[in-house]
């Protein structure tokens, strides 16, 4: 798939290099030719192409600019000084340690927004019996991947992973792979080029060289329902009467594929359950066909029972925090290890939560993984983020559509994940709610065990029941749809209104749903004190936390809240040029790590309502 970009221009006021992006006439999407994931990639044997590679920067779209062999980068030759003219050279070309953002990498490159070529090569050994595949678990946002000069595949959206066959492509021996990651973002896009955080380009998480037998275990999905263990195991190539055995901690269980390639199984459940205060996993071990994969997971229940949630059957009040997938260090990156996770977590932990909401896109698998050993309820959503998304493009619903599917494909044996959202902030326009009510009912048939949900606008002021007091109330016709309803809002930060008015505002709602505040913020610099009457400093901040609160709390239905949100993050939109310089300053720690009062003003308020 092929794109014709309009002029871009990224600017920088921290000496960094701008780069113009080629004009276009117009726009051209093309049908979507998506690779798909290869599931469970952690249970695979694989070899990790993940360190250096070579890259090379392609501003303005050289190398797709007719049939022109001087720039021609996924070629595999080496360019004879004698000729013919070549203008590049891989072995000349700079290094970049994969996987990890361009912007972090290089300062020249913090906002570059446009394709790099980067290229590797592996060894191989095609007589090995069984399928080959490259798996790439991340790239921003448009990938396009050539083996040994050959076209492979394309692939669309910068967080869902993807994988091509590449079994019949390769030669013996020494292998080369070359990937054209463009990080601009089209109007048809999913999310737009207008977001309030960083575009991180490039191959921002690891890259595999995969093998398969020949006959192999392609997907399982086990979970809790009714008391019952049920697990569905589909075997590839699709044959029926394939023997499956599956055990879950002390549990056994077999069964046969269908004619899908499809065995489903089910046992009466006598293993514990996972929880965040017990956060219990159970072994897991899959043979057929000659394959075996093994994992980790738990077994729990989430259900909404008129406006009460319930977990395991018990009411569950969710004490959260909103979480973008960027370590805490003095430099924005993409750059996500385990260690930056557990990190980030493990301040979460401290908080008091029992909850993360991932936004605004499918965070890194290592990150839901941890969050099952840690004991984290998950808010897991794509990025259909503004008003901007074209919720009347059959391209875009399609991308939409494949963008959830991986998501929820890659990620329903996750005992951590409680909520599937489908948007952040859309307007409440009749395309918008036909949209999203497509990408709802397909949540429901991949996962039927997991609640959904949206982070909805604040709704207009209703007025109230006596002089100066408003009443907000949830009205927006996608509540119909949903199991949970979530609010974003900032009132006395982006309204009119004091912090000192809050005890004045209300929310209220026409559905008999639990309801939950997914924002509330303020920005503050690390360190700023004064009056806390103040903008920007972390007594204001606290103070709108303190009155917030107050206001969470006595509204009826509420099941919990996941404030903005707990790390200060690149954002390029936010140019104060004393209190943000490029930062979103709403966390309750600052990118470095140091926390602000609110922090303990959060902190306090969740320890009293984990006593009750």
């Amino acid at each position: 798939m092929s794109f014709n970009r309009r002029a871009l221009l990224k600017g920088s006021a921290l000496g960094a290099v701008a780069f113009a992006m080629p004009a276009q006439a117009q726009w051209k999407v093309e049908p979507l030719k998506q690779a798909r994931p290869l599931l469970h990639l952690p249970a695979r044997r694989k070899q990790s192409l993940d360190g250096p590679w070579r890259y090379i920067l392609d501003p303005f779209d050289a190398g797709k600019r007719g049939n022109n062999d001087r720039r021609t980068f996924w070629k595999n030759f080496r360019p004879a000084d004698t000729g013919p003219l070549v203008e590049y050279d891989w072995e000349e070309s700079p290094i970049i340690d994969l996987p990890r953002d361009w912007n972090s990498h290089a300062a020249e490159l913090m906002w570059y927004d446009g394709p790099v070529y980067f290229r590797r090569t592996f060894m191989a050994d095609p007589k090995v019996q069984g399928r080959k595949l490259l798996a790439f678990e991340g790239i921003n946002y448009h990938a396009a991947i050539w083996l040994n000069a050959e076209k492979i595949g394309e692939h669309e959206g910068g967080f869902t992973p993807f994988a091509i066959d590449v079994t019949d492509k390769l030669k013996p021996g020494e292998n080369a792979i070359v990937i054209c990651a463009d990080s601009r973002h089209h109007p048809e896009a999913i999310p737009t080029d207008y977001t309030d955080w960083q575009n991180y380009g490039g191959v921002t998480r690891s890259v595999w060289f995969v093998n398969l037998p020949p006959s192999y275990i392609a997907d399982w999905f086990a979970r809790l329902e009714n008391g019952f263990v049920v697990a569905d195991v589909t075997v590839e190539p699709k044959a029926a009467g394939v023997p499956v055995k599956l055990s879950i901690g002390s549990l056994k269980l077999a069964g046969k594929t269908d004619e899908q390639g499809v065995a489903r199984m089910r046992v009466r459940n006598r293993l514990g359950l996972w929880s965040p205060e017990k956060p219990v996993l159970h072994g897991v071990r899959i043979e057929a066909a000659g394959d075996a994969v093994t994992d980790r997971i738990g077994l729990r229940t989430i259900a909404a029972r008129g406006k009460e949630l319930l977990f395991n059957g018990k009411p569950l009040y969710l004490r959260g925090i909103s979480i973008h997938e960027e370590p805490i260090g003095p430099v924005g990156t993409r750059r996500m290890t385990e260690a930056d996770a557990r990190r980030l977590l493990s301040e979460a932990k401290a908080l008091g939560c029992n909850f993360v909401r991932l936004a605004h896109y499918p965070h890194s698998e290592v990150t839901l993984r941890l969050a099952d050993e840690m004991g984290l309820i998950v808010w897991s959503e794509i990025p259909v983020y503004w008003e901007h998304i074209r919720y009347e493009s059959a391209h875009t619903l399609t991308l939409a559509r494949s963008m959830q599917a991986d998501m929820i494909l890659r990620d329903r044996n996750r005992c951590s994940i409680g909520l599937w959202s489908v948007a952040n902030e859309t307007p409440q326009e009749e395309p918008r709610t036909r949209f999203l009510k497509t990408l709802i009912e397909d949540a429901r048939k991949l996962d039927p065990t997991r609640l959904i949900t949206a982070a909805l606008n604040k709704n207009v002021d209703v007025g109230g029941a006596k002089e100066g007091q408003s009443i907000f109330s949830v009205t927006d016709p996608l509540g119909e749809f949903l199991d949970v309803l979530a609010v974003n809002q900032y009132e006395a930060w982006y309204s009119k209104r004091k912090a000192n008015e809050l005890d004045q505002v209300s929310f209220t709602t026409t559905y008999d749903k639990p309801l939950m505040f997914s924002e509330f913020g303020a920005d503050a610099l690390a360190g700023n004190r004064g009056p806390k009457e103040k903008f920007w400093t972390e007594d204001f901040q606290a103070w709108l936390f303190e009155e917030t609160l107050k206001m969470v709390d006595r509204t009826p239905g509420c099941v919990g809240l996941s404030p903005w949100l707990l790390k200060d993050f690149r954002s390029p939109r936010r140019w104060h040029g004393k209190y943000q310089q490029f930062w979103n300053r709403k966390g309750l720690i600052s990118e470095t790590g140091e926390r602000k009062l609110a922090f303990g003003v959060l902190r306090d308020f969740y320890a009293q309502k984990a006593k009750g």
